[in-house]
């Protein structure tokens, strides 16, 4: 029969064992989603680029200068420009 100390020494290990789990599964999503947010920046900003020979300049400044808003306010609250 299991002593009741044994018991919470299991439990505990088992509870650590579950939020590092969740911890990893919260630092991969992040990753990701980092991941995924410069890819689409990189694929917008050359798609900008290649816009910006039109003859509507105007229009298109005012994308880059959205996207990079959005990207420093992602910045921002994500913590990778404010500080953590």
């Amino acid at each position: 029969m299991l002593t009741i100390r044994y018991k919470r020494e299991v439990f505990g290990y088992m509870a650590r064992l579950l939020l590092l789990i969740c911890l990893i599964c919260v630092v991969v999503a992040l990753a990701s989603n980092a991941v995924s947010a410069m890819v689409r920046a990189a694929q917008d900003s050359k798609a900008l680029a290649q816009e910006l020979s039109a003859p509507h300049r105007g229009m298109v400044m005012e994308r880059i200068s959205y996207t990079a808003l959005i990207l420093l306010m992602l910045g921002v609250t994500s913590g990778l420009l404010g500080g953590l």
